[in-house]
């Protein structure tokens, strides 16, 4: 019965991406993003999950649906060089470590599509709509997302995420099924809701938190509504004991509170920060050398040391695609076994070192660059640039500290994604003035 409501719920969502407006579209591919995780599949050669049936169909939709607009929006897409270098670094890797390997290059193809596909749909949605529908959408459920969040601490088991799991035939997630999964542990509460992994978790709880606590000047919103979820994200990001978390969103939430500040004042908050920092760096480092308590700096220079002996071969171009999958043991269902002296391979830096090298590195970086820049030229001119650009960095920050969890970057290029392309569509209308309004060109592709 719990399984055939699970396929309910996720042929409902296709179903939506099909056939409904726009905006619509949008908001159920994210429910589906956050509601399916990463570790289940419906087949195993070639691996088929309800991600993969969210982004390809999402993309298949919009080249069909919106085909009138749709090779000028590849046009006009910002990021097609950097994305292009990335991608090109990757062929390189396979080729100098495959050859001419059909499947490894297909491997590459489809890691790097279900990478950084999110940004490119999530583009195409506000270039041709409006931001602040999305956005309320959004509100909405967050709210639910934080609800539950809440209601996984208070049953001490995650139900949502084990129904799921348990529904389809492959699961080669972190945990096993055979009970109702928790990961409260001794020394730290920890909810993940329905992603992979507390810190995916705490990866869109960071970015939902950046983008609404930027809007709490707009007058199109009730305070009182905003207060409210910030209450619930806060008390959610700690809830999923992501340190990483908790640490960018502090960040990020003080970069915004100086963004519109006289100079004083953001030169005596940087000191009073640095004066604190120095204060208590002491103690910071205490709580992450413990090795009992989750990730610690011992772990990570671990990493850090495993990572340059599997670069010494080829450092410039990396082990090739999927390498880093392939020096972990499996269990027998599937599941990797990570190094108890390593853990996993927690920061980008080390798993696009290991598989793509410094080229690779060098390529993701710039991609991270160019985004940020794109956001940051328009600061003063755009309210959506200044959001635009705090997240694309905080992001960038939480990956290199933490890496990729799960498809916890799926969460944050979705977000960046609506940014850029309302960017985009400001910048076409302030170029062409009669150019139609967003509502109405979704209106005329129905």
């Amino acid at each position: 019965m719990i399984s055939a409501i699970v396929y309910a719920i996720l042929f409902s969502l296709l179903a939506v991406i099909i056939a409904a407006p726009l905006k619509a579209r949008y908001l159920a591919f994210f429910c589906g993003i956050v509601l399916f995780p990463l570790g289940i599949s419906f087949l195993k050669s070639p691996t088929i999950r309800p991600q993969d049936l969210f982004l390809y169909g999402f993309l298949a939709v919009s080249f069909f649906k919106d085909r009138d607009h749709i090779f000028d929006d590849i046009k006009n897409f910002p990021l097609k060089i950097p994305l292009f270098i990335i991608l090109l670094s990757h062929y390189i890797s396979v080729y100098v470590n495959d050859g001419l390997s059909a499947k490894q290059f297909y491997a590459c193809t489809r890691e790097f599509i279900e990478l950084y596909g999110y940004i490119f749909a999530a583009f195409l949605v506000t270039s041709h709509t409006s931001l602040d529908g999305i956005l309320k959408g959004l509100y909405k459920i967050t709210i639910v997302i934080c609800i539950f969040g809440i209601l996984e601490i208070l049953l001490q088991g995650n139900y949502p995420y084990t129904f799921i799991c348990r529904a389809f035939p492959i699961y080669t997630g972190y945990y096993s099924l055979d009970s109702i999964i928790s990961c409260i542990q001794e020394y730290r509460i920890r909810a993940m809701l329905t992603t992979a992994h507390p810190t995916a978790f705490g990866t869109l709880l960071c970015c939902l938190f950046l983008l609404f606590i930027s809007l709490r000047n707009n007058p199109q919103w009730k305070k009182g509504n905003l207060y409210i979820l910030y209450a619930l994200l806060i008390i959610n990001l700690f809830l999923s004991g992501s340190r990483t978390g908790m640490a960018c969103a502090a960040l990020g939430a003080f970069f915004i509170f100086l963004q519109k500040r006289s100079i004083v004042l953001k030169i005596a908050c940087v000191g009073l920060c640095f004066f604190l920092a120095t204060a208590y760096i002491n103690s910071i480092i205490d709580e992450f050398s413990q090795q009992s308590k989750g990730s610690s700096l011992t772990l990570r220079q671990q990493q850090l040391l495993f990572t340059f002996f599997q670069i010494q071969q080829n450092p410039v171009f990396g082990n090739g695609v999927g390498f880093t999958k392939n020096v972990f043991d499996y269990d027998d269902d599937g599941r990797p076994i990570n190094d108890s002296s390593i853990g996993g391979l927690e920061s980008i830096v080390f798993r696009t070192l290991i598989d793509y090298g410094f080229i690779g590195l060098a390529a993701y970086y710039l991609y991270n660059i160019c985004l940020f820049i794109l956001f940051f030229r328009r600061r003063k001119d755009s309210w959506v640039a200044a959001i635009g650009y705090n997240l694309v960095f905080s992001s960038t920050l939480f990956f290199t500290l933490s890496g990729h969890i799960g498809n916890n970057t799926a969460f944050a290029f979705m977000l960046e994604g609506i940014l850029l392309g309302s960017l985009y569509n400001e910048e076409s209308n302030e170029d062409n003035p009669d150019n139609q309004e967003p509502e109405q060109i979704e209106a005329d592709s129905e």
